[in-house]
């Protein structure tokens, strides 16, 4: 079974040939981090593919590392807020970029819990996705997680992928650390537990074993991971798990290999074809590459 990246950032400086959102600090405007960068990576570590996120709904370099190492990557868009009719868009970006989902951050902007959901300001895109078989990747704070519950009761066969183990922040408050990568204040494990597991009785919901690092109080490995770890695997089960990097943020601390090993470390008694199904079998199930 191969080896798959279910989640990771490629995305080159900015400029008019490769528009993209620029994070200062983070990704600034001169950084470049292209699809050679990783494969080299991929090559020395045995990944043979692996699913890319841009940084914003610009879609130009996803495009174009597509075209360029058929079979090699899938790609997942960003929510475009200036599109005026989201299924038009999403149709477009379907053809231009051959995206199989996009990552949103919110389901309602104005966050009426007492609304009908299909009056969230999201829902149109939500139903477009179901209807076109994309798959939600989904990172947002707990308030919108609960919407995302209402949401979903409408739309049974709408695939969600929680991003980073599940965690519920807002973007709103990222910050960096002193190894330039994204990174939140959170309790371990996190207060959000239950309405994890709550949506782990969705058989469409599924869930990234990435992001440790961003939440962790602890160096690598991470240890007081260890129980948000157990959580996952117990309420979600190896089949709904997938393996990710959060590429390039790891490549310097700790390293791309051992992003690799985390599974080791963290499930410690899993089977060898469990191991497998996270890191690979669950991300084939729901992409082609």
């Amino acid at each position: 079974m191969s080896l798959i990246d279910g989640h990771l950032h490629l995305f080159r400086a900015a400029s008019t040939r490769y528009p993209r959102t620029i994070y200062p600090g983070l990704a600034d405007a001169e950084l470049d981090v292209p699809a050679e960068r990783l494969i080299s990576l991929m090559d020395s570590t045995g990944v043979e593919k692996a699913v890319v996120v841009p940084l914003g709904p610009e879609d130009h370099y996803l495009a174009e590392i597509i075209s360029d190492y058929p079979g090699r990557f899938a790609g997942v868009g960003v929510y475009d807020p200036k599109a005026a009719d989201q299924a038009k868009n999403l149709d477009e970006r379907i053809k231009a970029s051959k995206i199989q989902g996009i990552r949103i951050g919110e389901v309602d902007n104005q966050l009426e819990t007492t609304k009908d959901p299909t009056q969230y300001s999201m829902f149109p895109l939500l139903q477009a996705m179901e209807e076109r078989n994309l798959r939600v990747w989904f990172y947002a704070e707990a308030a919108q997680v609960l919407l995302l519950e209402k949401a979903l009761n409408l739309l049974p066969d709408l695939i969600v992928v929680l991003n980073h183990c599940g965690f519920m922040v807002s973007l709103n408050n990222l910050g960096i650390d002193e190894n330039s990568r994204p990174h939140f204040t959170s309790d371990i494990p996190p207060l959000t537990l239950d309405l994890l597991g709550r949506l782990a009785k969705r058989a469409n919901t599924y869930i990234h074993f990435s992001g440790q690092y961003a939440f962790s109080h602890e160096p690598y490995p991470y240890q007081d991971m260890l129980p948000v770890a157990k959580f996952i695997y117990d309420k979600f089960g190896a089949d709904r798990m997938i393996w990710a990097s959060d590429f390039p943020w790891i490549a310097e601390e700790p390293g791309y290999q051992e992003q690799l090993m985390l599974v080791d470390y963290l499930l410690p008694g899993i089977t060898q074809t469990e191991k497998q199904q996270i890191m690979g079998g669950t991300a084939s199930s729901l992409f082609y590459f």
